[in-house]
């Protein structure tokens, strides 16, 4: 089984990401990291956060681009495009749950 667990807001936003622990249990946890939370990719702090909850993060390349930052290979996420998230959720996961 496999979560995709879709985020939107700022960091600061989100009092801990243990939410996707308890739903995720055992499976294979994704973020897919859209609008604000793209910010999780920016800050050193909260990209340990969301690296240590999901096993597979990927960066809206666009919401990202908007808010003036680029990612940069060594950052461990994959950076996509709507189509790819499309696929994610459609496709690739079992389940999608929006935090």
């Amino acid at each position: 089984m496999s979560i995709l667990f879709v985020l939107l807001k700022a960091p600061h936003e989100y009092h801990s990401l243990d939410a996707m622990a308890a739903l995720g249990g055992d499976d294979k946890i994704g973020a897919l990291l859209l609008e604000d939370a793209t910010l999780y990719a920016v800050f050193k702090d909260k990209k340990d956060e969301i690296v240590d909850a999901a096993d597979e993060i990927f960066v809206m390349g666009e919401d990202l681009q908007a808010r003036g930052f680029r990612l940069r290979p060594e950052d461990g996420f994959q950076e996509i495009d709507y189509p790819r998230a499309v696929d994610l959720i459609m496709e690739d996961y079992d389940k999608t749950i929006t935090l």
